[in-house]
């Protein structure tokens, strides 16, 4: 690392026409930049620009643009600089070719994966990434890849990370579309499959694009598998399966029925009982959909899910709102919508009297509204009145009406 050696190796590896010395530079370099303390200097002595060089040129052997691109890797990690330096001195071209090469995976694609999983961090990079086919290379980069450990979750992530950012809508449903031409939906009813949970996390977080898009309902065994998914005890899993699947059961009863069918609502009294607010939230928006459902009613009650829903209404009527950054609707309009679907509901009127709280719930929940609006206007103070007297249960009616007053 003195200044002079330094230089030497530099020029060696941009300049020198014999290949065999090129090649024992980048070595060098690549040995350099393990330590952390020689990266500062390294990158302001002009090794990016040297090394991007070294990609760029195909008299290099393999072994040369490997090592060259394990020592970018190493200097732009972290660095949104660094990234942009890079991408500017020409990277992209020599990352795609390698990308793509049509024999199975070597070290030298791991390691313009890694590189590029680097670029995609940097959001001020991602208009360019997308501009110069990124998307279509880490699709097909992820088919070219299956069945290796690490490389197939890494594209994915990429992938989320360009897609998830794009800001105008029509963009994203063209680069969706184009997805779809490299098989990607039969990869991604692998991948969620997967024991890999890493693996399984970016898979879903690819889905849900599609999912808020309406793309992808049509994949066999969907629903099957975020059932499975929604099992294991995983907050950030949970997290995007149950939003992925709000999106995709939203007004839409024969794909709610399907999700039904396949067990989710069994799930759901776990998620609703999750200490993530999170999780919480969109467990019950999942619930506030299939309890539209009349026949799944009384299994809502039997597996628990309906006392969770009601003390998360207590919850948030007497102390805070769920905290969540991403909801549809306020936790108390779906609370709200439940409890009226669930007190109109006559054939389960009994088994609703035996929930604890219920009434508790209900008549706080009057009350709130009695403060913004007219109560008399209230759909919930409204099929309320009728069950207490349609089932002539008049002391709760009494004291429902008391309470509210």
């Amino acid at each position: 690392m003195h200044e002079d050696n330094l230089r030497y190796i530099l020029d060696i590896v941009a300049e020198s026409d014999i290949e065999e010395e090129r090649w024992k530079g980048v070595t060098t370099l690549q040995l350099l930049t393990r330590s952390e303390s020689n990266r500062t200097t390294l990158v302001e002595s002009g090794a990016l620009e040297v090394l991007v060089g070294v990609l760029k040129d195909p008299e290099n052997r393999e072994k040369s643009h490997r090592y060259a691109a394990v020592s970018i890797y190493e200097l732009i990690s972290g660095s949104d600089t660094r990234q942009r330096q890079v991408v500017q001195y020409g990277i992209l071209e020599p990352l795609t070719r390698f990308l793509v090469k049509v024999e199975p995976a070597n070290e030298l694609q791991y390691w313009s994966l890694m590189v590029v999983h680097q670029l995609t961090a940097c959001e001020g990079l991602h208009a360019e990434l997308v501009r110069f086919g990124l998307v279509r290379t880490l699709a097909e980069m992820s088919r070219l890849s299956f069945g290796n450990a690490n490389m197939p979750k890494t594209c994915l992530h990429s992938l989320v990370r360009l897609i998830v950012n794009m800001e105008d809508d029509e963009d994203v449903r063209w680069y969706l579309t184009e997805l779809l031409d490299f098989d990607i939906v039969p990869l991604i009813a692998t991948y969620i499959r997967s024991d890999d949970l890493e693996l399984v996390y970016w898979t879903i977080g690819l889905m849900h694009e599609y999912a808020i898009k309406d793309q992808f309902k049509e994949m066999r065994g969907l629903c099957r598998s975020m059932n499975v998914l929604l099992a294991a005890d995983e907050m950030y899993t949970s997290r995007l399966v149950l939003r992925t699947l709000k999106f995709m059961i939203l007004e839409d009863a024969s794909f709610q029925l399907q999700a039904l069918n396949a067990g989710i609502g069994l799930r759901l009294p776990k998620c609703l009982a999750f200490k993530d607010d999170e999780v919480k939230y969109w467990a019950l928006s999942v619930a506030h959909e299939f309890v539209q459902h009349p026949q799944w009613r009384h299994q809502f009650i039997e597996s628990g899910a309906f006392a969770q829903v009601v003390s998360i209404g207590l919850s948030i009527m007497s102390r805070k709102p769920l905290k969540t950054e991403t909801e549809l609707l306020p936790a108390k309009e779906y609370i709200s919508d439940i409890l009226v679907m669930m007190w109109g509901s006559e054939a389960d009127l009994d088994t609703l009297l035996e929930t604890r709280g219920l009434t508790e719930a209900t008549c706080v929940l009057l009350q709130m509204e009695k403060m913004t609006s007219d109560l008399s206007m209230s759909r919930l103070a409204v099929v309320l009145a009728d069950a207490a007297k349609t089932s002539g249960y008049l002391d709760m009616e009494s004291t429902s009406t008391n309470r509210v007053h």
